[in-house]
Protein backbone atom coordinates (compact mmCIF):
# COMPACT_ATOMS: atom_id res chain seq x y z
CA UNK A 1 0.00 0.00 0.00
CA UNK A 2 2.97 2.32 -0.44
CA UNK A 3 1.15 3.84 -3.42
CA UNK A 4 -1.09 5.78 -1.04
CA UNK A 5 1.96 7.12 0.74
CA UNK A 6 3.46 8.33 -2.52
CA UNK A 7 0.15 9.88 -3.60
CA UNK A 8 0.01 11.67 -0.27
CA UNK A 9 3.59 12.87 -0.68
CA UNK A 10 3.03 14.26 -4.16
CA UNK A 11 -0.34 15.85 -3.33
CA UNK A 12 0.90 17.44 -0.12
CA UNK A 13 4.04 18.81 -1.72
CA UNK A 14 2.43 20.00 -4.94
CA UNK A 15 -0.12 22.11 -3.06
CA UNK A 16 2.59 24.77 -2.56
CA UNK A 17 3.52 25.01 -6.24
CA UNK A 18 0.67 27.30 -7.43
CA UNK A 19 1.52 29.93 -4.80
CA UNK A 20 5.21 29.74 -5.65
CA UNK A 21 4.53 30.13 -9.38
CA UNK A 22 2.10 33.01 -8.82
CA UNK A 23 4.58 34.82 -6.60
CA UNK A 24 7.44 34.23 -9.01
CA UNK A 25 5.47 35.52 -12.00
CA UNK A 26 3.82 38.54 -10.37
CA UNK A 27 6.64 39.37 -7.96
CA UNK A 28 3.94 40.37 -5.44
CA UNK A 29 3.62 38.95 -1.94
CA UNK A 30 0.89 41.20 -0.54
CA UNK A 31 -1.58 38.35 -0.01
CA UNK A 32 0.92 35.71 1.10
CA UNK A 33 0.68 34.49 4.68
CA UNK A 34 4.38 34.12 5.42
CA UNK A 35 3.61 32.68 8.85
CA UNK A 36 2.08 29.62 7.19
CA UNK A 37 5.30 28.87 5.34
CA UNK A 38 7.53 29.61 8.33
CA UNK A 39 5.49 27.29 10.55
CA UNK A 40 5.54 24.68 7.79
CA UNK A 41 9.34 24.69 7.83
CA UNK A 42 9.37 24.15 11.60
CA UNK A 43 6.75 21.41 11.22
CA UNK A 44 8.63 19.59 8.46
CA UNK A 45 11.90 19.67 10.39
CA UNK A 46 10.18 18.45 13.56
CA UNK A 47 8.34 15.69 11.71
CA UNK A 48 11.52 14.50 10.00
CA UNK A 49 13.36 14.38 13.32
CA UNK A 50 10.47 12.55 14.98
CA UNK A 51 10.21 9.96 12.21
CA UNK A 52 13.92 9.24 12.08
CA UNK A 53 14.29 8.96 15.87
CA UNK A 54 11.04 7.16 16.76
CA UNK A 55 9.77 5.36 13.67
CA UNK A 56 12.85 4.77 11.58
CA UNK A 57 13.94 6.04 8.20
CA UNK A 58 10.62 5.94 6.33
CA UNK A 59 11.43 6.95 2.75
CA UNK A 60 7.92 8.08 1.88
CA UNK A 61 7.58 10.37 4.88
CA UNK A 62 11.09 11.74 4.59
CA UNK A 63 10.53 12.54 0.90
CA UNK A 64 7.32 14.32 1.85
CA UNK A 65 9.05 16.40 4.50
CA UNK A 66 12.03 17.19 2.26
CA UNK A 67 9.87 18.26 -0.70
CA UNK A 68 7.39 20.25 1.38
CA UNK A 69 10.15 21.84 3.41
CA UNK A 70 12.05 22.82 0.27
CA UNK A 71 8.92 24.41 -1.21
CA UNK A 72 8.31 26.31 2.03
CA UNK A 73 11.90 27.53 2.22
CA UNK A 74 11.75 28.69 -1.40
CA UNK A 75 8.47 30.53 -0.74
CA UNK A 76 9.97 32.29 2.29
CA UNK A 77 12.93 33.27 0.11
CA UNK A 78 10.60 34.69 -2.55
CA UNK A 79 8.59 36.53 0.08
CA UNK A 80 11.60 38.40 1.42
CA UNK A 81 13.02 38.94 -2.06
CA UNK A 82 9.86 40.62 -3.37
CA UNK A 83 8.68 42.28 -0.16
Amino acid sequence: MDIFGWIYTVAFGVCYIPQIIKTWRTKKVDDVSIGLFQLSIIGYISAALYVTTNVGANLILLCNYAFGGTCSIFMVYLYYKYK
